[in-house]
């Protein structure tokens, strides 16, 4: 295994597997524990930075990575008093985060146009980009309709796609938006570093599959003690819904960087795939995805409508045709 690869291995899973295991803790204790997973968010990123600055140190030293740096640094930390007082803490990591994103925001509005290219992040084809989030939308309730069909409760779809229903969860999504930064800490990990690098050394299949793979493995601590009841069959089959539906997903994603040359588009799907789960909560929080019971069913289901809709795009010459990937961060920085 290269280098670079290792490097961000490492940094993208040691620690916050550490830190998901204090949500096993934190259930046995009685303490809140939504604060964990939205600190693994930021990893990725931190391994792609990792692998630049062994590369480039003088890229860190713009203000975009130093701001992320120090975001992670205070949420760890208050990772670690989550312990002591679990409500302020995930009031001040969310005005963090908030803050974080605003910031970020507006670092990269003033950043030279050839640094965002060199660094993939470049702003979207806005036309494109809406395109692909019409057709994620659609996606996403299609899916929903044919899982709750297999389950027999067509009705109780259609009574959650009332407009009383979605009202709440729409203004939820759309101000979810200020809060982007754990998105990119995510994609710019696995679509701007991970698979283009895989593909590089691998080519265009191993690589998505490879990638997917680490996607979704990453979640380990999350489908044990997190997204999935506290039953072993639920959790192993948490964790391979998890597995089989980042492959797809990723798929799609990588396909939607490729197409539009910009990590955003990505970030927003992603954005847009988490968020849209409160449309199945009333409470418009995390605990609609928190100590679900998965069954051989519904897992099935769930890879095989990922692979139908996400998964078809690897015949997209986008992927297929090597020339139309976009290049890893890793050889972005080397080539200069």
């Amino acid at each position: 295994m290269k280098k670079d690869l290792k490097v961000f291995l490492a940094v993208s899973f040691i620690i916050p597997f550490i830190m998901d295991f204090l949500i096993y803790y934190c259930k046995l204790k009685g303490i809140g524990y939504d604060i964990y997973p939205l600190i693994q968010m930021f990893f990725p990123f931190l391994g792609a930075m990792a692998v630049m600055k062994s590369e480039r140190k003088d890229i860190l030293k713009l203000s975009i990575f130093k701001i992320y740096s120090l975001i992670v640094i205070i949420n760890i930390f208050l990772g670690i008093f989550n312990l002591f007082n679990d409500d302020i803490i995930n009031l001040l990591s969310s005005f963090l985060v908030l803050i974080g994103s605003v910031v970020t925001l507006i670092l990269l509005l003033l950043m030279d146009k050839e640094k965002r290219v060199e660094l993939s992040l470049n702003n979207p084809n806005i036309k494109i980009t809406l395109v692909f989030c019409v057709y994620f939308i659609i996606s996403y309730f299609l899916r929903g309709f044919i899982s709750f069909a297999v389950e027999g409760k067509i009705s109780d779809f259609i009574e959650i796609l009332s407009a009383d229903n979605l009202f709440k969860p729409i203004g939820f999504i759309l101000t979810s938006f200020l809060v982007f930064l754990p998105f990119i800490g995510e994609e710019y990990g696995w679509r701007a570093y991970l698979t283009p690098r895989l593909n590089e050394i691998y080519g265009h299949k191993k690589a998505l599959f490879i990638s997917g793979f680490i996607w979704g493995i990453w979640h380990l601590p999350l489908n044990l003690f997190y997204y999935s009841e506290s039953v072993l069959s639920s959790q192993i089959l948490s964790i391979f819904n998890q597995i089989g539906f980042c492959i797809f997903l990723g798929i799609f994603l990588s396909y939607a960087y490729n197409r539009t040359g910009s990590i955003w588009t990505a970030v927003i799907i992603h954005l847009l795939n988490n968020n849209m789960a409160v449309i199945y909560s009333n409470t418009n929080s995390s605990n609609v995805i928190r100590n679900n019971h998965y069954d051989l069913k519904s897992t099935v289901t769930s890879i095989i409508l990922a692979a139908i809709f996400y998964g078809i795009f690897i015949f997209s010459r986008y992927i297929k045709n090597e020339h139309m990937w976009q290049s890893s961060i890793y050889e972005d920085i080397n080539s200069d």
